[in-house]
């Protein structure tokens, strides 16, 4: 087997051994040293002791039954003619028992007894034969959830390990019990009803307030039920948000798959208004899942509010009971939270309605209220004015006469800016006559200097063609220049081998120096 499934082994044998010595498992080994088991696989106590965690003494107390569970092979089942300890048979018996894993097992309780230490045992007795029976162990962390149902006359079905303690007395280690039948369904909803009662669940002030206006809904049911299509057509379309979670609601793995849904909308989805868990009609057998502790107890640590419409009119289950609002039926639980919307649509128009009217009154006291000071105003004014007439009257007739001897200084002032007006403009018709005359004066002298000065342009023009060396250059002279391009005036200027230019009157040639004269 590979290492997790060891694991899980090891753990389930510590588990059974636990339980039959009555201590709780991480006293046998812990976690750690298991997984330090299982991957190591020791397969001698040598090995074994090499484990952190493992003393002497434990080795002595548990070696063999880790080893026949490590290395259990047909090398470790002896054979017929081996003597085996009183131990060794022991932990081969339990060897052997753990390979069967959890059974389930009905019976009768027909004896019960409890230890002041929490744990208990109780005796189950064939419910067809009455003449087998078999001693059950419930560990004391167990058995605070089972108690309601570990009851002298149940029938019950046991999830359970069957073990043989050191001492040769052969149990069961119960994991999980089950009211088996509808009598025992039934005794079992009473005793955890009550048990229930005692611990507060029921309690009113312990239980959340329902929000006014629910607009965010989780939905826990079965997606194949017809309790949701219940609760669908009859929610009304009012623009809900629904936010669904499709669980088991009957038969094995429903109680669990309940109190999964409830723990994810609470850690997923914490801003919901309400969660709403619902399904159909049936009997103890089928609501078994709503009359368990666990979805109680899922139910009271949830921090949304939680409203129930499980079953039919007369069905009532524990989850009910401990819901902050119970409905008998899906649809009834829909019909509430549809009705209290349309009351809250309802509410939002009156008091729309009442704020209109509201308003009217205000806008109508109001306008009567302006037309009033409105005409008080116009009187006052009208009062106002006829007082200050002749006030007005005099201080027109003074504005009047001010403006007429300003009008009259206006136009003298007038007058006599026209006049020197007039005067500037004859000085500027002088003056421009006078530039005219002065201009045309000097055209004429420029004109007669500009003809002497051409006659003279010509002479030093002809001088200076005399003088322009393309003239010797067409007469048949040359100009030399060396490599440098600078004009070369005397033989020695130049060396043997150095390269030369000669400019002729057309183009140019280029050559070598062979002979030097001077």
């Amino acid at each position: 087997m590979n290492t997790g499934v060891l694991l899980q082994e090891l753990k389930k044998w510590r588990s059974r051994t636990a339980d039959s010595e009555g201590v709780e498992p991480f006293r046998v080994f812990a976690n750690r040293v298991l997984e330090e088991i299982a991957e190591v696989r020791p397969k001698s106590g040598a090995e074994l002791l090499a484990i952190k965690g493992i003393r002497e003494k434990k080795l002595a107390r548990y070696g063999k039954e880790i080893l026949v569970l490590l290395n259990g092979s047909k090398d470790e089942i002896p054979n017929r003619e081996k003597v085996l300890s009183v131990g060794e048979l022991i932990s081969l018996v339990n060897n052997y028992f753990s390979s069967l894993g959890i059974l389930k097992v009905r019976g009768d309780i027909t004896e019960v007894s409890f230890h002041p230490h929490g744990y208990c045992f109780f005796t189950m007795k064939d419910s067809q034969t009455k003449e087998h029976s078999v001693s059950c162990y419930v560990a004391r962390w167990k058995f605070d959830s089972l108690s309601h149902l570990v009851e002298v006359g149940m029938e019950v079905v046991v999830d359970a390990t069957p073990s043989v303690y050191k001492t040769g007395r052969f149990s069961l280690t119960v994991d999980a019990v089950e009211p088996y039948g509808e009598g025992a369904l039934k005794r079992a909803f009473e005793a955890l009803k009550k048990k229930l009662e005692t611990k507060g669940y029921f309690d009113t002030s312990r239980k959340r307030p329902i929000p006014e206006f629910i607009q965010k809904i989780g939905l826990i049911t079965s997606e194949y039920g017809a309790a949701i299509k219940d609760f669908r057509e009859n929610l009304g379309n009012y623009g809900f948000e629904i936010y669904f979670r499709d669980v088991r609601v009957e038969g094995d793995h429903s109680e669990q798959s309940i109190i999964s849904a409830l723990k994810w909308f609470n850690k997923n989805v914490p801003t919901l208004d309400v969660l709403v868990l619902i399904r159909g009609g049936g009997g103890l057998e089928e609501l078994k899942a709503f009359n368990s502790e666990g979805v109680a107890e899922a139910i009271v640590l949830s921090r949304l509010p939680i409203i129930t419409g499980i079953g039919h009119e007369r069905d009532e289950t524990i989850a009910d009971y401990v819901a902050d609002r119970r409905f008998s039926t899906p649809t009834a639980a829909a019909v509430f939270i549809k009705v209290q919307r349309e009351h809250l649509i309802a509410e939002v128009g009156d008091h729309s309605r009442n704020l209109i009217s509201l308003m009217d009154r205000i806008f109508d006291n109001e306008m009567e209220y302006f037309l009033m000071k409105s005409e008080e105003l116009k009187n006052t004014f009208a009062a106002s004015l006829e007082r200050y007439k002749l006030v007005f009257s005099k201080v027109v007739e003074q504005m009047s006469n001010c403006l007429s001897r300003i009008f009259r200084e206006f136009r003298a002032w007038e007058q006599n800016l026209l006049r020197l007006v007039y005067g500037y403009e004859n000085d500027i018709q002088r003056q421009l006559h006078l530039i005219h005359t002065i201009t045309q004066r000097l055209l004429n002298s420029m004109e007669r200097r500009f003809e002497g000065s051409q006659g003279t342009l010509k002479i030093a023009e002809t001088t200076l063609l005399s003088f322009n060396p393309e003239n010797s250059l067409r007469r048949g002279y040359s100009i030399v220049y060396n490599a440098d391009k600078h004009i070369l005036k005397e033989a020695s200027a130049v060396k043997i081998g150095e390269k030369i230019f000669v400019k002729l009157y057309k183009g140019g040639v280029g050559s070598r120096v062979e002979q030097i004269e001077n």
